[in-house]
C-alpha cells in the first residue's frame, strides 16, 4: 500500500504530539478507565457519547487518526506512557520448589513413615545390618521423588515454550497510514487495529469502522451468544474474544494488564 502522510495542523509536530501525550497522560488513562468498565456496557456507551464519541477520542484524546493511525515517532511514548501489550506471567518454580512438593503426594508421605519404622525396628533388631531395609525404602522415595521433580520441571519448560510460540501471533494495525502487520505484543494505545473473521481480538478497543461484525465474548462474560458489533450500539472490542463475521477498525484503548481481559 502506498504511503499516506498523517493529516496534522502545519504546527503539530511529531514533538509536539510526544509532548501533549506525556502532558495529558494521566487524565487520558483515567479516561480510557471510564469508558472500559468491565461488564457495563451502558455505562461506558453514555461516557463515551458524553466525551463526544470516538472521533473525539480518537483524534483530540489518543492524538491519532482513524485512516491512517498514529506517527511512527510515537510509539515509544505511547508504550512508555500506557504500557505494552503482553500479560506478566507468574513466577516460575525453582527446581527445589517442586522438589519439595513431590512429598505433599499421599503414598510417598507412607512410604517415608514405613522407612523410619522399618529403619528403628531393624537397628533395634540388628544393629550390623538392620537398617539396610529401612535406608533402601528411603532411597526409593528420593530416587522418585528426583524423578517427578524433573519430569515436572521440564513440562513447565515445554508449557512456556510453547505459550510464548502461541502468543506469537501477528497482527494488522494502520500507522502513519500504511498497513503493517506487527506481533500483537508491539500494539501501543491509538494504533488503529484491523481484524477480520477468524481473528482474535488484541486488546480492547472502540470501533471507528465496522462491517457485519459479528464477535464471540463467551470467553470473556460467558454470552454463548455471538454479539453483533456496530460504531453505534456496541463499539467496544474486548481482548481475548474472537470475530466470528465480518470486519472492522478500532482505536485500541487497553493493552496488556490494563485490558479488561
Amino acid at each position: 500500500m502506498p504511503y499516506t502522510p498523517i493529516r496534522r495542523k502545519p504546527d503539530e509536530d511529531i514533538e509536539g504530539i510526544n509532548a501533549i501525550l506525556r502532558m495529558e497522560a494521566e487524565e487520558t488513562r483515567v479516561l480510557l478507565k471510564e469508558i472500559n468498565q468491565a461488564q457495563a456496557l451502558g455505562q461506558n456507551l453514555e461516557k463515551l457519547q458524553e466525551l463526544g464519541g470516538v472521533k473525539v477520542l480518537t483524534e483530540q484524546k489518543l492524538h491519532c487518526d482513524s485512516e491512517h493511525g498514529i506517527d511512527l515517532k510515537s510509539i515509544s511514548t505511547r508504550r512508555e506512557l500506557f504500557g505494552e501489550n503482553f500479560l506478566p506471567s507468574a513466577p516460575r518454580k525453582s527446581f527445589w520448589t517442586i522438589f519439595m512438593e513431590t512429598f505433599d503426594d499421599a503414598t510417598l508421605k507412607i512410604l517415608m513413615v514405613a522407612a523410619v519404622v522399618s529403619l528403628v525396628i531393624g537397628v533395634y533388631d540388628d544393629p550390623n545390618t538392620g537398617y539396610v531395609e529401612g535406608c533402601a525404602i528411603l532411597t526409593a522415595c528420593m530416587v522418585v521423588s528426583v524423578v517427578t521433580a524433573a519430569n515436572d520441571y521440564q513440562k513447565e519448560s515445554q508449557f512456556r515454550e510453547l505459550s510464548a510460540v502461541n502468543d506469537e501471533v501477528d497482527v494488522v494495525v494502520i500507522r502513519q497510514g500504511t498497513h503493517w502487520q506487527i506481533p500483537v505484543s508491539e500494539i501501543v494505545v491509538g494504533d488503529i487495529v484491523c481484524v477480520e473473521a477468524g481473528d482474535q481480538i488484541p486488546c480492547d478497543g472502540v470501533l471507528v469502522a465496522a462491517e457485519s461484525l459479528q464477535v464471540d465474548e463467551s470467553a470473556l462474560t460467558g454470552e454463548p451468544i455471538d454479539v453483533d458489533k456496530d460504531c453505534n450500539r456496541d463499539p467496544f472490542m474486548l481482548s481475548g474474544c474472537m470475530v466470528e463475521a465480518g470486519s472492522g477498525r478500532f482505536v485500541a484503548i487497553a493493552v496488556g494488564k490494563d485490558s479488561q481481559w
